[in-house]
């Protein structure tokens, strides 16, 4: 493997857990949270992070009952079959994610940025810069987005911090969007806009401790779920829900507004390169989980010689689709339905198999 048990810590942790989640602020969440729960749909962002955070702290229990990965315990409490069929739903979801994000970020960069370059070149850049920050392995991975963790947060606060004068509060109304019971049950729906998270189950075993998998959950999660809920409040305000809905990218969207002087303009250009950085790391880490599924799955004894085969296999499969509008749609599945199932349902098999062991457990010391 090219990573090493219980090396990563707190920062490592968090950092990974924030990127992941966080980069769908740049590519489609807040339209997509608009769109469902209307002038609430920051709301909705919010129970989406809460309810995913209820799961992780099911799943981190389930760890400290039942040391190891997640491919391990799986095996432990629902025996190879169990384990081989949950690694797989993972190992399609991490590499379903990656490939529509290579598309997307693909599509956007030649948008706003290069129009002239040829669409398969950028689809091949965005690829070939995952591959190789995935052939460094996870700690070096973990290390890149923590250096950049601070850049992120400060460069998102900064734009949102000078829009200030285009907040216009009463885009906000109807203040309860289209009613308080939507934006919960909508929220509860778009959790797979947090399925990134669930790293922290695959490589349980590659984190420190216990401790370090709750600190990763609170303020990877929390913060990035944090920050979106604002991204996505000051998005509305801005632009109004009815606008706002129709805009694929929320941030440039909102940094082209920005106006400093008339000597200091189309600040944009500069996030271009923040977002491009954080994209490239949630590729990758998304690209890593699937890879590493896969080597756990077939036993390999090392899973750098699947990183070519994979990432080129990818790299076609999300130039697939024949538009943008396509990909949200896929997007949108898979978000909606079957992110779900691996938020939801394989947290909550898994809890359950082991309040049934410890009941079990003590019946026979008891007995």
């Amino acid at each position: 493997m090219s990573y090493q048990s219980g090396r990563m810590g707190m920062a490592e942790g968090i950092a990974l857990v924030f990127v992941i989640c966080f980069v769908t602020a740049f590519i489609g969440l807040p339209a997509e949270a608009i769109d469902t729960s209307g002038e609430l749909g920051w709301f909705s962002v919010i129970i989406a992070g809460f309810s995913t955070m209820i799961m992780l702290f099911l799943l981190i229990y389930v760890f400290q009952r039942i040391p190891g990965d997640l491919f391990s315990v799986s095996k432990h409490l629902f025996g190879k079959p169990g384990a081989y069929v949950i690694s797989a739903y993972y190992t399609v979801m991490f590499l379903a994610l990656a490939a529509l994000w290579i598309r997307q970020f693909a599509e956007n960069t030649l948008l706003v940025a290069l129009p002239s370059v040829n669409f398969q070149l950028a689809v091949g850049w965005y690829a070939l810069g995952a591959a190789f920050i995935v052939y460094l392995g996870i700690e070096n991975i973990a290390r890149a987005t923590y250096v950049i963790l601070p850049f992120t947060v400060a460069g998102t606060l900064f734009v949102l911090g000078l829009l200030e004068p285009l907040y216009k509060p009463n885009y906000l109304s109807p203040w309860l969007g289209k009613g308080i019971g939507s934006a919960l049950i909508k929220g509860g729906v778009l959790v797979g806009a947090n399925a990134g998270s669930l790293l922290l189950a695959v490589l349980a075993e590659s984190f420190q401790n216990v401790r370090t998998l709750k600190a990763a959950a609170v303020f990877g999660l929390g913060g990035s779920v944090l920050l979106k809920a604002l991204s996505v409040l000051i998005f509305t305000m801005v632009f109004g829900a009815s606008v706002a809905i129709e805009k694929t990218l929320p941030f440039f969207d909102m940094s082209r507004l920005i106006y400093l002087t008339r000597y200091v303009q189309r600040i944009e250009s500069i996030f271009i390169i923040l977002w491009v950085m954080v994209g490239v790391l949630a590729i990758a880490v998304s690209l890593y989980m699937g890879i590493y599924l896969i080597t756990r799955l077939v036993n390999l004894p090392a899973m750098k010689p699947l990183i070519p085969t994979v990432t080129i296999l990818i790299a076609q499969l999300s130039m697939i689709p024949p538009d943008i509008g396509t990909v949200f749609e896929l997007q949108s599945i898979l978000i909606r339905g079957y992110c779900n199932i691996g938020i939801y349902v394989i947290p909550l098999s898994l809890f359950a198999a082991t309040l049934l062991k410890e009941k079990r457990g003590t019946k026979c010391a008891s007995g």
